[in-house]
């Protein structure tokens, strides 16, 4: 998973941003819960007090104590209920206190007694090792006995309860529910940002030579629909650009080439004189071979327009790659042995491929005749064929000064070169490599460099024995 997709990112913030608010929720229902219970629990022990305060204190000088103790042990049950009762006189001495409940969860005699003043409210009893209380204090006036403080009290515990059972239950909704929201959210953002991947994907696949094709354009209405619409009408501006630029190259080179031709031809004329003196005679022949440059030029330059433009078609045949090589290597030798170079060829016996031969042996003179370039005397170059499952290797390796690590990845780059002043010597034009490149895609194949400084480079050209569908 890419961390810095948009898609992942909105998910970790749609996240944090629901655990939040779940927290939220859940600590308010908590705390709300707690509080009611607590309120509610004070109102039923409240209301107990009143009762016991109302009903038989009240008429106490005529029912006597002991009839007030049996009423409250008979309608309030505190053995049975669980409550903790408490009558206290204002001496301090103790009217009634219930016996300890059924379940032995605490003993009324480890409550502390109650202090005059005697103050009407409700407080928590705790102490180590027994069940809290929430305890309801009411003090009493009865006419003719004094005052009395009424205590009635509950087990804390089962409020406890209570939010521990709802602290539970959101321990395991509340993961459930925000792994579902997030499961949820993330397949929704994966199906609203689907389009951008398709656009993403179209567009990856539009080069200069395809220009004529359009990104998908989602029907709905939002953002990502005005968007691939505004990047279509961008590569329509684009296409109308490359095709001027491509038409201008292509014409520029075709007016260039009658001239040249022409001024070829006089210069060689001119050169068969016998009476032209040596210093004119060097100067024509540099004039000749500035000439063959910028014709070889032109023609590398009329080559990619109709590459760029797709108007270079291939003838696409079955032959034997392994005679191609053999031949074109044999071709070639006679350059590599003027400057010393050993130049050989291995190649299995037959390779049959499907493919255009022409621009398969463009290819290797390119490569063949870049190497010898970039050989000294007394080096080699090889050239390798081999064959894996339904793919052609073709390998040129030389010992040559090699390329530096930082011009590797522009090598394939128009008119780039790694060494000025010797490509001038050599007379490249930065284009070969170029035209290489594009010739090894045309067949659906690639090119590979590998290089270091003074041990040489090698180019590895990998094309489907096969060829691909859009030839044919």
């Amino acid at each position: 998973m890419n961390v810095h997709s948009i898609r992942f990112r909105l998910t970790v913030w749609y996240a944090a941003l629901l655990a939040l608010m779940l927290i939220i929720f859940g600590g308010g229902v908590y705390v709300g819960l707690a509080r009611y219970l607590k309120a509610k629990a004070s109102d039923q022990l409240a209301f107990q007090a009143r009762q016991i305060a109302e009903t038989w204190l009240q008429r106490m000088n005529e029912t006597g104590e002991e009839y007030v103790v049996d009423e409250i042990d008979e309608h309030l049950s505190p053995r049975a209920t669980h409550r903790f009762i408490r009558l206290t006189r204002a001496d301090g001495s103790v009217l009634y206190q219930s016996d300890p409940p059924r379940d032995g969860r605490f003993d009324p005699a480890n409550v502390p007694p109650a202090r005059p003043p005697y103050r009407e409210g409700i407080r928590e009893q705790h102490w180590p090792g027994d069940v809290d209380l929430l305890i309801y204090a009411l003090p009493a006036s009865v006419p003719g006995a004094g005052t009395f403080l009424i205590e009635v009290g509950a087990p804390y515990n089962q409020i406890e309860r209570t939010l521990q059972g709802l602290a539970f239950t959101f321990a395991v909704i509340l993961p459930l529910a925000m792994i579902l929201a997030i499961g949820s959210g993330y397949l929704l953002m994966k199906r609203a940002l689907r389009p951008i991947d398709d656009i993403t994907s179209a567009a990856e696949s539009i080069t200069s030579r395809n220009l004529s094709e359009r990104l998908p354009v989602p029907g709905t209405g939002d953002e990502v629909e005005r968007l691939s619409r505004t990047l279509n009408r961008m590569i329509e501006r684009l296409e109308r650009s490359f095709r001027q630029i491509a038409q201008f190259t292509a014409d520029a080179s075709h007016e260039l080439r009658t001239p040249l031709t022409i001024l070829r031809g006089e210069l060689e004329v001119t050169l068969r004189q016998n009476a032209l003196a040596p210093a004119t005679r060097e100067i024509l022949e540099s004039m000749l071979e500035e000439t063959d440059r910028l014709s070889e030029t032109v023609e590398k330059l009329m080559i990619l327009s109709r590459l760029d433009s797709g108007q270079l078609k291939l003838e696409w045949q079955w032959f034997d790659l392994a005679e191609l090589c053999r031949d074109t290597v044999e071709q070639m030798r006679l350059l590599a042995e003027d400057k010393e170079i050993e130049l050989d060829c291995f190649a299995p016996p037959r390779l049959e491929v499907k493919a255009d031969p022409s621009r398969l042996r463009q290819i290797l003179i390119n490569l063949i005749d870049n190497a010898i370039k970039c050989t000294p005397s007394g080096g080699s170059v090889r050239v390798r064929l081999t064959q894996q499952a339904d793919r052609a290797f073709i390998e040129v390796t030389d010992t040559g000064q090699g390329i530096p690590a930082d011009a590797v990845p522009h090598i394939f780059d128009r008119f780039y070169r790694v060494d000025e002043a010797r490509s001038r010597e050599s007379g490249g034009s930065g284009l070969g490599l170029a035209i290489t490149k594009m010739l090894c895609e045309l067949h659906g194949g690639r090119i590979d460099v590998e290089s270091r400084l003074g041990e040489g480079t090698r180019f590895r050209v990998t094309i489907p024995i096969g060829g691909i569908h859009q030839g044919g």
